[in-house]
């Protein structure tokens, strides 16, 4: 029984042997993603506002004087250097050396108090990882790469939210339109329903009343809800939704790493899976040998 107790043993060590050597090559992949996918973010947000202000709403756009289609570019390029620089801390402190050895650290004042909101969920976690120190074991890993992935998901919508406010800021989207409605189209596409678009853009039909002059509206108000019907309409309003399929799709660099990545997982999740099977013989081998040890007729 000491003999099958002590194969069992070496075996899980192995096997987080090998999860520590692929949180390293992880740590690198993810890396080298995450600036490249800043890059493509960066050009691809500003490439799907040149579609909304030429090809959907060009008229809105034309409407603009020149100081303030200018202001309106430089406004969506300083967000997209937000996100990118985002994107990067995000490679840079995931899988930190610290993080996986169980080396303590605290944060910095500066990450504490410029992290935006949808990193501190990694970082607070990162630092318990620290503590532990249980990067070969596969869950952990598992769950730090979830994370990152969910953070990324965020990074993007985020851009996405900030592009379309400022667009109905210019008065290039329709300024009646509550930013909650498109940000709730934005959730629901990341949720699997398809609400069209495409080009990291999304559409959306939206049933609004047409406004009417003060004394129309007192003279009508008797009239009951048919009025109120005849004197709305549907419109369709485009806006823009970055996705992170669509810019892997667009980018055949960055669709290659996400490949490579992809390949990266599959191991974690054999390695999960094995991790898992000899964790529970061990465990049966162990209640077993104390059964027996304690066992006497």
């Amino acid at each position: 029984m000491t003999g099958r107790l002590n194969k069992l043993q070496q075996d899980l060590k192995n096997i987080e042997t090998e999860v520590a050597n692929l949180a390293e090559r992880m740590r690198e992949k993810y890396r080298i993603y995450l600036d490249l996918l800043g890059e493509s973010l960066y050009k691809q947000a500003i490439g799907a506002v040149y579609y909304i202000c030429t090809r959907y709403y060009g008229g809105e756009f034309l409407a603009l004087s020149h100081s303030n289609r200018q202001k309106l570019q430089e406004e969506i390029k300083a967000l997209g250097q937000e996100a990118k620089a985002s994107l990067q801390q995000l490679g840079e402190q995931s899988f930190e050396r610290g993080a996986f050895s169980g080396v303590g650290f605290s944060k910095s004042p500066a990450e504490t108090v410029n992290t935006p909101d949808f990193l501190k969920l990694f970082l607070d976690k990162r630092e318990n990882l620290a503590a532990t120190g249980e990067i070969n074991n596969p869950d952990t890993l598992l769950y730090c790469c979830r994370v990152l992935e969910k953070n990324c998901i965020e990074i993007l919508n985020h851009l996405s939210k900030q592009i379309n406010q400022q667009l109905q800021k210019a008065y290039i989207l329709p300024p009646y339109l509550p930013s909650q409605i498109i940000d709730m189209a934005i959730q629901a596409g990341e949720e699997g329903q398809s609400l069209g678009g495409g080009n990291n853009m999304l559409n959306i039909l939206v049933e609004a009343k047409n406004p009417e002059p003060e004394e129309e509206k007192d003279e009508d108000e008797d009239d009951g809800d048919d009025q109120d019907f005849s004197s709305s309409k549907v419109t369709k309003v485009t806006a823009i939704h970055l996705r992170m399929a669509e810019l892997e799709f667009a980018d055949t660099r960055l669709s290659v790493e996400r490949n490579q990545i992809r390949s990266l997982w599959e191991q974690l999740n054999r390695l999960g899976e094995q991790y898992h099977r000899i964790r529970k013989e061990y465990t049966i081998a162990q209640a077993e040998a104390a059964w027996r040890s304690s066992w006497y007729d």
